[in-house]
């Protein structure tokens, strides 16, 4: 099956960076949000902290950052940047 989707050079720009934010490619992306194999729309991947901050090395920097200034244990920091790298990209 083939199917045209026509957008605007903006639209498309979105649709590729939010593809490169969940390490998948854009006709896959577009895939699972217009059919899947039940004609229901397929879930499409969450994006996760590490898409957001282009790699795990900037979560790694903030992470030693904080402990450097609060005695706080490594797990929960983590937990915490990461919710604030999703929190700061969210549009809403």
């Amino acid at each position: 099956m083939r199917i045209d989707v026509r957008v605007t050079e903006q639209e498309r720009d979105f649709l590729t960076t939010q593809a490169i934010q969940r390490g998948i490619p854009r006709q896959e992306l577009l895939r699972a949000r217009v059919l899947s194999e039940a004609n229901q729309p397929a879930p499409v991947p969450p994006i996760k902290p590490v898409h957001y901050s282009k790699g795990r090395a900037s979560i790694d920097r903030a992470i030693a950052a904080v402990n450097r200034r609060y005695d706080i244990p490594r797990a929960q920091v983590e937990s915490l940047i990461c919710t604030v790298i999703c929190a700061l990209n969210e549009k809403g």
